[in-house]
């Protein structure tokens, strides 16, 4: 349990929040458990199988590893192994490739806050990390808050800027968005993706992003539109 609180606590000092629960019941029978155990993996999207001795025993373990299997469509994307039996600090980089795909840095115009807030909640419905301008503390120096999310974003996860009106005619939205293309730039990570939230004049948007795929939300209902941009995300080929 030691080390597993160790892996608990480095992936909450990334942003994530991860959950953490022994079923005492599970030390007995109980008809409800499968049900309950199906459920919850259900309701998760990124795991994490904590391999022993003792796990590789475990009947529970066994089944879990078995449910993550049917309930995720590309298990390897989101199903992290680590040997505990080792020592923990040369196991921690796996976490890496989980927080490749749950942190995300929002670009948006003020005047799109509340399509910001939709987005933002999607994604933390599906144990992302997103980085939001509500969460400045009042004091500190924004551009550096700025260039810190961005970076953290790049190297771990992804930017989506969202393009509007608004938003292609925002100062504070072009520095954001070019200072994650630099970074991209030098690490030659593919994880700068426009985000089409509203009508625009595409001959208003700048060539660095016309180069880009971007992602429609307008073009279907939103909510199931974000859900597919989701499953992009998941998917998507991280280096």
């Amino acid at each position: 349990m030691e080390k597993v609180r160790r892996i608990r606590n480095e992936l909450e000092r990334r942003g994530h929040n991860p959950l953490l629960f022994f079923l005492k019941c599970l030390e007995a029978d109980d008809a409800r458990l499968p049900e309950l155990i199906r459920d919850e993996i259900k309701a998760r999207t990124f795991f994490i199988l904590c391999n022993t001795r003792a796990s590789r025993r475990s009947k529970w373990v066994k089944q879990e590893i078995e449910l993550v299997k049917q309930v995720t469509k590309r298990p390897r994307k989101t199903f992290v192994v680590m040997n505990l039996e080792r020592d923990l600090q040369t196991e921690l980089h796996k976490l890496d490739r989980l927080s490749k795909r749950a942190t995300v840095f929002l670009a948006y115009a003020r005047q799109d806050r509340k399509i910001a807030e939709r987005i933002r909640r999607a994604l933390q419905n599906h144990d992302y990390s997103v980085w939001f301008d509500s969460a400045v503390r009042p004091g500190r120096d924004w551009s550096s808050v700025l260039h810190s999310a961005i970076e953290d974003a790049v190297a771990r996860g992804f930017v989506l800027v969202l393009l509007s009106p608004a938003s292609l005619t925002s100062q504070w939205c072009k520095l954001e968005t070019e200072y994650a293309l630099q970074l991209a730039a030098r690490s030659r990570r593919s994880n700068v993706i426009p985000i089409v939230v509203a009508p625009f004049a595409h001959d208003a948007l700048p060539p660095q992003l016309a180069n880009l795929q971007w992602f429609d939300l307008t073009t279907g209902p939103f909510d199931t539109r974000v859900e597919e941009l989701i499953r992009s995300l998941k998917t998507r080929e991280m280096k």
